[in-house]
């Protein structure tokens, strides 16, 4: 049986403090969402749960909240998302919408209504940079695996805040967040190179377990979104939680940041720009 390490149930429990056994704690709306340049807003909705309650997390799992009104607005066109399945995704109900698409520079308003909640919040799609080049090169210490190293010159004027997502052709459905990929242009500046490591499902079995790495037969498409010092903050956080949660040594208790006005979680803009990896056939050049 699988161990599951949920996205949306350590948001839930880590956006809400410690409290007492016999402490009432009150039910936040918990917001995962995001739109790209290019792309259309998702949304994913559930409710905070005390960290002194057991819950049984399922597909079908209580927390999860449908038929909620999610209403999006770039200041001049205001869309209603809509809600659906999404099997790619967990919590699979994901509220979007094919009629607006995120355009750089735009500010992005959420508002949420369910039941007697209503959350809202606001981000920015920054302007999309490049980077100078992708490299493929052997692992030193890990035979027949591979390692990708994104080069990027930094803009010394400006402060700037990026995210690298990662998805395998060959194994997965969607983009996942790069593990440590989180970075600011300071980090860039010093050492203009950042290692692109497959991201984290959360999940792992005894026969699927994560490695840094990739392999010789991947297709990898690579997501360089930059995003703002808000955004930046907020995946940082999750970030160094999930790299403390499966240390042995060092527990987590980190506190994460929010940008959800009167609720939980985040609502981030990224400006995305795509590339695409074949590992054979970079090792052929």
């Amino acid at each position: 049986m699988s161990r599951r390490l949920l996205y949306s149930l350590c948001l839930s429990l880590l956006f809400i403090s410690c409290y007492e056994d016999d402490d009432e704690v009150a039910m936040k709306i918990v917001v995962e969402g995001w739109i790209e340049s290019g792309g259309t807003p998702m949304v994913m909705l559930t409710n905070s749960i005390p960290v002194t309650t057991y819950e049984k997390t399922g597909e079908n799992a209580e927390f999860v909240l449908p038929w909620g009104k999610v209403t999006v607005s770039d200041g001049t066109q205001t869309v209603i998302l809509t809600g659906d399945y999404d099997e790619r995704y967990f919590p699979s109900y994901v509220y979007t919408t094919s009629k607006m698409r995120g355009v750089p520079g735009r500010t992005y308003h959420l508002t949420v209504e369910y039941g007697d909640y209503v959350v809202t919040a606001q981000t920015t799609i920054p302007v999309p940079d490049s980077l100078e080049a992708l490299t493929v090169t052997p692992c030193a210490d890990v035979d027949s695996m591979y390692q990708i190293t994104a080069y990027y010159e930094d803009a010394p004027e400006t402060e700037d805040y990026y995210l690298f997502l990662t998805r395998i052709f060959n194994r997965e459905k969607r983009f996942y967040p790069s593990f440590l990929g989180v970075i600011d242009d300071s980090r860039l500046a010093l050492h203009n190179k950042q290692i692109v490591q497959p991201g984290i499902h959360l999940s792992t079995t005894e026969n699927h377990k994560y490695h840094p790495y990739f392999h010789e037969s991947d297709s990898v498409q690579i997501k360089f979104a930059k995003i703002d010092e808000t955004s930046y903050h907020i995946h940082k956080a999750y970030s160094e939680m999930v790299s403390l949660s499966s240390n042995p040594i060092f527990s987590s208790d980190l506190s994460m940041p929010t940008n959800i006005e009167g609720g939980l979680g985040f609502w981030c803009g990224y400006a995305v720009t795509k590339y695409n990896v074949v590992i054979a056939d970079s090792l052929e050049n």
